[in-house]
Parts: structure tokens; sequence; C-alpha cells
């Protein structure tokens, strides 16, 4: 599975077919089977050590532009290797004051609070022949002056890294995550599962989240959710006839509420908790440049998991714990993708293969034997976009996959990402780790279109149990100018549980909004804003059950950078969230004083 670079189509004249057109078109049929692939729902890693630069960026910009937006504002000084190659270690300390006017997020009584979040972290890159790393990592303590059975210690955590053992032959991709979010589904869409760990430790911009405080969230309505894989595989190239990779990924992703000190997977006591483990072989083959226009690609691909969940059961429809049994699903794909250069920038391609999946519960069981297919096409007109559309049938249903980035300007680049997926909430975390990607800043990016929303639906819905079908549709833009950036992202992600005598769903439908100014070069002040509409028809609407819902977050930060290391942060943040029960029509208005040192 290789992505190749494409190369600027010819404007005007006639178009002749010569070694330049000829590698054009081999390398679109190139990036189809990096954009297209259908196999296993992106279950084992999209990327490896010969594509991982192929992370869709943004567009390059002009000299004196990138002088501007990286030298003169600092915008986007994100963490990095040397130049050359080599290590970067950054440690660093985060201290943050937060008072808050309502501390247990509800309606009634109301209760003010001063908490303290004191978080040590690193931050680490690595850019070397066999190695290429990041990786960030930040305990957070979070201490309250009056609601001391609120204390807790959480961790953010996002690494990817990637291990050549024999040059040309044997690689090991390594991935971790982890983050807090809502139980109930986030305030404004919002979360901190995919956030980077301790953000102004490597840039000026923004101000770090730490334990959910920028969401105010507490261990009462919070869940930590943690993923871990190590996928050692195989990759070669033979000549010009084509590349197989056959692998093996070894797979865990827990989610749990805190009833104790501290959040698993470290010792503690925890409710409502999920373990995920699974094994995935995967092969696949791709035949090479021999066949000129024409590739054939194979895909076999096998997932075995088991969910097992603690003894006072997972969380469950409506919120009520669910059952303590575990569950157990198998998956076997088999597909074969063909696709033609139509022309030096359009793509066509067909798949036809079968699936067998099973899910094995007391309370939904699922089975699907069923043949699966696809025809779609890939646009590239430049090196700075694509786009790709394919219509199915997988996973038991028909459905429309879209994948793309496009740079309407140097300086604005749009993104889009739409599919359906068949899983459980973990497998959905699992399946989003595996297509991550990062981008310059070192943040992680959605390795298929360089969009930042990969775990916003996560972070936007509440926390179930069960066999869902998941459909999101995530779109995004981005703007940088000389002294501003501006973001402005849409989601709608829906869940509808599968098997068992009842069905439930639930969907929410997202619009954010951040804008980030620099006063001058050591001060900047940032605003955001979001919407959340969340549609919930799962049991009966109760006290552990918030029904449809809407809410708001709006913030503002200033931030100051004092010297190289040191930099200070004010922020405020107000949300609400207005629902049928009283018990969840809450609003917070939140004050963050904070230092940040690096080392």
């Amino acid at each position: 599975m290789i992505a190749g670079q494409a190369h600027p189509p010819c404007r005007g004249g006639p178009r002749v077919v010569g070694t330049r057109a000829l590698a054009f078109r081999v390398s679109g049929l190139a990036a189809v089977l990096l954009l297209a692939r259908t196999v296993g729902a992106a279950a084992f890693p999209l990327l490896d050590a010969t594509n991982f630069d192929q992370v869709p960026q943004g567009t390059e910009l002009a000299a004196p532009d990138a002088q501007d937006l990286q030298h003169q504002l600092q915008l986007v000084n994100g963490l990095g290797a040397p130049v050359g190659g080599g290590w970067t270690f950054v440690p660093r300390v985060d201290w943050q004051e937060e008072l808050t006017d309502n501390v247990l997020q509800q309606h009634s009584p109301r209760r003010a609070d001063l908490v303290s979040f004191v978080s040590p972290g690193f931050s680490l890159a690595g850019d070397l022949p066999r190695v290429q790393m990041t990786f960030d990592f930040a305990p957070t303590l979070a201490l309250y002056a009056r609601t001391a059975d609120l204390n807790a210690l959480t961790y953010q955590m996002n690494g990817l890294a990637s291990v050549t053992l024999v040059p040309d032959l044997a690689y090991v991709d390594v991935r971790a995550l982890a983050g807090v979010h809502s139980l109930y589904g986030g305030l404004g869409g919002q979360g901190a599962l995919g956030a980077p760990a301790g953000t102004a430790a490597t840039a000026q911009t923004v101000t770090p989240t730490l334990a959910g405080n920028g969401q105010g969230l507490n261990k009462d309505n919070e869940v930590q959710t943690t993923s871990f894989s190590i996928s050692p595989y195989l990759l070669q190239h033979f000549s010009d006839w084509g590349t197989g990779k056959v692998g093996d990924s070894f797979s865990v992703t827990r989610t749990d509420q805190l009833s104790g000190f501290v959040s698993s997977p470290i010792p503690s006591g925890s409710v409502n908790g999920q373990t995920l483990i699974s094994n995935e072989e995967y092969a696949h083959f791709a035949t090479g440049e021999f066949m000129n226009f024409f590739q054939d690609s194979l895909d076999v691909d096998l997932i075995q998991g088991q969910t097992t969940t603690d003894g006072n059961g997972a969380i469950g429809v409506g919120g009520v714990p669910g059952p303590s049994g575990p569950l157990t699903s198998r998956r076997a794909t088999v597909a074969d993708q063909v696709n033609y250069a139509l022309t030096r920038d359009l793509t066509v391609f067909t798949s036809i293969g079968h699936e067998d999946i099973t899910y094995s519960s007391s309370t939904t069981p699922t089975s699907i034997h069923d043949l699966i297919w696809s025809l779609g096409a890939t646009w590239i007109p430049n090196a700075d976009s694509s786009l790709t559309v394919s219509y199915g049938h997988q996973n038991g249903f028909n459905s429309l996959t879209v994948n793309g980035h496009y740079a309407v300007t140097p300086r604005t680049q749009l993104t889009v990402s739409y599919g359906s997926t068949l899983g459980t909430q973990l497998e959905y975390v699992q399946n989003q780790l595996n297509l991550a990607g990062t981008n310059g800043t070192g943040t992680l990016v959605n390795g298929q279109t360089g969009g930042s929303q990969l775990f916003a639906a996560t972070n936007a819905l509440a926390v179930q149990d069960g066999v869902f079908r998941t459909t999101t549709l995530a779109v995004g833009s981005t703007t940088s100018l000389d002294r501003d950036i501006i973001s402005i992202n849409l989601l709608m992600a829906q869940q509808t549980s599968t098997g068992g005598a009842n069905t439930a769903s639930s969907e929410t439908k997202t619009a954010s909004v951040s804008w980030l100014h620099q006063m001058r070069p050591d001060m900047t002040v940032s605003a955001a804003i979001s919407y959340a509409i969340q549609d919930q028809s799962t049991g009966a609407v109760s006290a552990t059950n918030p029904g449809n819902n809407t809410s708001i977050a709006a913030s503002l930060v200033w931030q100051r950078q004092i010297s190289n290391t040191v930099s200070v942060s004010l922020q405020y943040s107000f949300f609400e969230r207005q629902s049928a029960v009283s018990d969840f029509d809450i609003y917070q208005n939140i004050v963050i004083l904070g230092i940040s040192k690096r080392f």
C-alpha cells in the first residue's frame, strides 16, 4: 500500500501519455489504495513506513507567507524533531486554578468551588533512519477546595511510532491514546479525547485542557478512555510486479467512569468499565506499474475481539448499567479492488468480496454473512487536493463513503469525511486511532483527509453499551491569515443499535467556530463557540437519561509568552445545556488562570 505524490496537471494543449503522464497515473492509482481502502473499516493501521508522510498537511505557502506565519507570528510552532533528524524531548509543568459557579454541573443546588490542576508531562519527537515517533503524556491531578470527593488523577496521552526492524521488509507500528470526555455527551459537542496533551508546552497559541477542565468535567460526569495497539508487519516490494503486506495487530481499549481517586488502567476503583481486547491478521497485495493504467489489490482481514465488563456492568442503554457478561466478535473480510486511471487526475475503481461478521451476547446478537461491493472514483486535481467518493454494500448495509481535502486558496484548506461503520463504541475508538496521522504541530488528525475531527463523534455522543451502526459526517475549514487563524467545523454523528428486540439511537449535530489573533509576537487572544443538538431516543427520559437537549459552549482566552519557556494565560468559559430533564438543564461560568513552564 503505497501512496505516491501526484504531479500538477498540465493546463491547455493536448495531453500526451508519456513518461510523466504515466508516472502521474501510477501515483494516482497508488493514492486510491490509501484513500479508498474499504476492507476492515480501516481496522489495521492505515499508514505504514512507506506512506507516513502522505498525511495531508495543507498547502505549502509561498516563502513570504510562510515567514509571516511561522516566524513572525509563531502561530504554528508545534513540537517536531530536529532538522536533519534526531530527538526532541521537552518536559513541562502546567498549573491552573479554576473558579467555577457550578462545580457539579447540575441544575440545583448550584455549588461554587476553586479547583487546582497540576500536570507534569513531556513531549517527545524523533526522526531517525529506523524510528519516526511523536508522543505526548500528561497526568493531571485535580484538587477541589470544597468538594474533596471529586479529587482525581486522570491522564492525557497521544502517541504514534513507526519502527523499522529490517529496512524494506519488517516494521512495527505503535499507537497510544488517552483522554477524558463526557458521560452524557459533550456540552457543545466538546471533549478532550484526542486533544494534544499540554498544548501550551509546544505552542504559544492555545491553553491546555487539563483533565477536561476546559469543559467543566469532573469524575461524576466524565469517563476516561484509553487505547493502545502494536502492529508488526512485513512489507515487500516485488519490483514492478507489486507490493505485498502481511501483519498482525494486538489492541487494548478501555473506558471507565471513576469512582476512586485514580483512573484505570492504574489500579483503582471504577464503575461501568469496559475493556476490549482484539487481535487482527491482515494481508494485502497490490499490483505494480507493469499493468500501466490498471491496478489490482487483494485484501484479507481477520479480526477477533472480546469485550469484558466490570462486575457492576457497563454503561447501558438510557444510562442504566448494561449486562456484565462478555461480548465476543468475529470479522472475516476478503475483497478485491480494481483501479483504472481514466484521466491524469481521475481514477475509477470497483471492488467485490465477502464478509462474515458475528457478535455474540445475550442481548444484542448480530450475524452477517454477505457479499460486499463498491463503486467509486478518486479525483486528484493537484498535489494539495484529493476527493474519493464511493458507494457500496458492507457491514450488512448500503452506504456512501466520502474522504477529501481541497486547497481553496494557499491559505484555506477544506476537509470532508463521511462514512458508516458497524461495531461497539470501543471498536469505533480503536478504528479511529488506526486512521490517525500527525500534522505539522504533532496533533492527531485523520490520515486520509488531514481533518482534525478524528474523535469528535466519541467526544460528542453519550457513552453506551451495545453494537451500533455509526454514521459520521465531518466538514472542516481552516484559514491562515497574516495575524489570524480561523477554523470552522461541522459534525453530524448518529449511532443506531443493531440486534436484540429493541432499537435505540442517538444523534448529535455540532457546529463550532474558533478564531485566533496575534496581538503582538508574544501575546495572543482566541475565542471559540460551539453549539450542539443531541437527539437521544434511547430508553425512557429519566434522571440517568437527558433525552433530547441542546447545548452551547463559548470561551475567550488571553495568553502571554513571558519568556522562551514560561507562558501565562487567562480564560473565561460559559456552558449551558437545555434539557427536558431538570437535572440536566444547567449552566456554568468558569474562570481559569494558568502558568506553563517548559524545561
